[in-house]
């Protein structure tokens, strides 16, 4: 008889090698079989690549004990390009009128397609190295899919908790739960943008100058203007939300 997904997490681990090899196989079956991602450093990815994630990771490290667990429960997965910190996320959603639960599971595909080119810095998920794409792609939806599991079991998840961290290490090998993923504020950085630089950018054939107040997907920058909105400094200000790669930094900034 199959483990309950309970016991299937908090069961001994597999030895190394026979995790490796089923990692590989889900790697190697994703990219025969999807229309996106067509090699490890894939360029476009869609929701059903989540789906079919899911399926092959219930059936290699589970026995389908995610999909016995939730029932009559729907998962649906999300990718996000307005998450710029966290490398996903999973949510347990009840609708209060029908009292129905509902899971989601969402990646953030603004931080995947950040990094992996020729000149960038190494990045680590989970604690562990991922040379492209598809490695990072996966240990975040390991992640992710320990959170689901929790929450499936135990109704709350934390990745600081040291469950979570014990299925992690069993299951995956993971070695960490945070992530070293190429960030935006990390490319402005590279650019001598931060939070407080002074820059210029163009607009509608103008050139303006103004102060970056947050970096997440773009730019905020604020603009003087004796129209703009009233800020706590005194001052009144426009707001622009600009693409870094069209901000100039000040030298002086």
């Amino acid at each position: 008889m199959p483990l309950s997904l309970a016991d299937a997490l908090l069961s001994t681990a597999l030895p190394a090698a026979a995790t490796g090899e089923r990692l590989n196989r889900i790697h190697t079956e994703l990219l025969a079989q999807s229309r996106n991602v067509r090699d490890a450093n894939f360029r476009s990815i869609h929701p059903d690549d989540l789906g079919f994630l899911f399926q092959a990771y219930d059936r290699a490290f589970f026995d389908g004990g995610f999909g016995a667990a939730l029932g009559a429960s729907p998962l649906e997965f999300r990718l996000s390009r307005r998450m710029t910190k966290a490398g996903g996320s999973t949510l347990r959603l009840r609708n209060r009128l029908t009292g129905q639960t509902r899971y989601e599971i969402t990646i953030a595909t603004s931080l995947l397609f950040e990094g992996f080119g020729p000149a960038d810095r190494g990045v680590t998920v989970c604690g562990l190295e991922c040379p492209t794409r598809l490695h990072a792609l996966q240990r975040i939806f390991e992640h992710e899919l320990i959170h689901l599991g929790e929450q499936l079991c135990w109704d709350t998840s934390s990745c600081s908790g040291p469950r979570f961290q014990g299925i992690a290490t069993r299951r995956f090998g993971h070695a960490a739960h945070t992530h070293a993923l190429i960030t935006r504020r990390e490319r402005a950085a590279e650019a001598g943008i931060h939070v407080g630089s002074v820059v210029t950018f163009a607009y509608e054939g103008r050139q303006l100058s103004g102060r970056v107040n947050r970096i997440t997907k773009r730019a905020s920058v604020l603009v003087p203007d004796p129209e703009g909105r009233l800020f706590s400094d005194g001052g009144r200000y426009l707001t622009f939300y600009v693409p870094i790669g069209t901000l100039t930094a000040h030298a002086s900034a």
